[in-house]
């Protein structure tokens, strides 16, 4: 058990997880999934980070089915548009993106603990196979290219060698200045990188990581009784957009799942969600194309006075044992 583990056994065992509760219980909490994988998926892949294993999504709906209330979209516009108080403790449970493990892993899970969630659906993806968000590829092809430097906006790079421990981490600094660019230069990037570097689609772990809902899937969990918003017609960072293709991502995307599922899509999901990559003027396009709602990634908890277009999430991945769960959406974030 290493110093962190006994921290959390510590506080969890003093109470104080339950007492930080206390002072947040009437905010809302929000909890944003992306993927629900089989618990033998490998860890040490980098696309596994964004990922919870079964069991530990059965632990956690099971945690806040017990000492959470869990609210619908529905409980929420409630109270933003009408001023209907959310219960204390309120969690809000959403996944990002439109993987198909939300319907063969997730949904089981939400239906036996009676949970309502809500799936945000990047819209050019659905129902493809093998592909994948363009920044999560470019983060995998760049982890594995053989080459020892990359340029990126005319200034060259140094790699270290690919199957150096640093390697993904390097690659993910190099995306986050990537996320910066134009969306031409990104597409140009992204190209350098398939014309160098291969992906091994095979094993059935990567299948389950990279399979996007098809519209029957989505029409199905729309049936079920969770509600489906849009998460963009690409996942582009839309603050680095001109208010053109900021109105095409947006409006199109909204249209696109109204003309399918033959109901109003009223709630986004920021692609990226933190404070740089969405703006005044995405918020306020966001609400002219008649989005209500809208969700950041900004990992916080919400005031006491929620705001329609920025409600907060926080990122809920493989890392989190439950101990480490039940500290980060108690409020004690400072110590993990």
């Amino acid at each position: 058990m290493n110093w962190k583990q006994i921290i959390l056994c510590v506080t969890e065992t003093a109470g104080l997880n339950r007492l930080a509760g206390y002072w947040t219980q009437h905010r809302l909490l929000g909890l944003c999934y992306h993927s629900v994988v089989s618990d033998n998926v490998p860890k040490n892949d980098a696309r596994t980070r964004i990922a919870v294993t079964v069991s530990q999504f059965d632990e956690q709906l099971r945690e806040l089915q017990k000492h959470w209330n869990p609210v619908s979209l529905k409980q929420i516009r409630d109270a933003v548009e009408n001023n209907i108080p959310l219960p204390n403790r309120a969690v809000h449970i959403s996944f990002d993106d439109g993987y198909r493990n939300n319907l063969t892993f997730a949904a089981p899970l939400l239906a036996r603990y009676n949970i309502p969630a809500t799936i945000f659906v990047t819209t050019n993806l659905i129902s493809t196979r093998y592909q994948m968000i363009w920044a999560l590829e470019f983060h995998e092809r760049l982890t594995a290219l053989p080459d020892s430097e990359f340029e990126i906006g005319g200034q060259t790079f140094l790699l270290p060698p690919p199957e150096s421990s640093n390697r993904s981490e390097i690659a993910l600094e190099l995306l986050n200045c990537v996320k910066r660019l134009g969306v031409q230069e990104q597409d140009f990037l992204l190209q350098k990188l398939r014309n160098r570097v291969e992906i091994d689609f095979v094993p059935y772990w990567k299948q389950e990581l990279y399979e996007f809902l098809n519209w029957d899937e989505i029409r199905l969990l729309r049936d079920q009784g969770i509600e489906i918003g849009s998460h963009s017609l690409s996942h582009p960072v839309l603050a680095s957009l001109d208010q053109t293709e900021l109105n095409c991502q947006l409006y199109e995307s909204k249209k696109c799942i109204e003309r399918e599922l033959e109901t109003e899509c009223d709630v986004l999901a920021y692609p990226f969600g933190s404070a740089d990559d969405f703006s005044d003027t995405v918020v306020d396009t966001a609400r002219q194309v008649g989005f209500r709602l809208a969700f950041t990634l900004q990992d916080c908890r919400n005031s006491n006075k929620l705001d329609a277009m920025r409600i907060h999430r926080i990122c809920i991945n493989r890392e989190h044992s439950i101990n480490s769960f039940r500290a980060l959406i108690s409020g004690l974030r400072n110590i993990f």
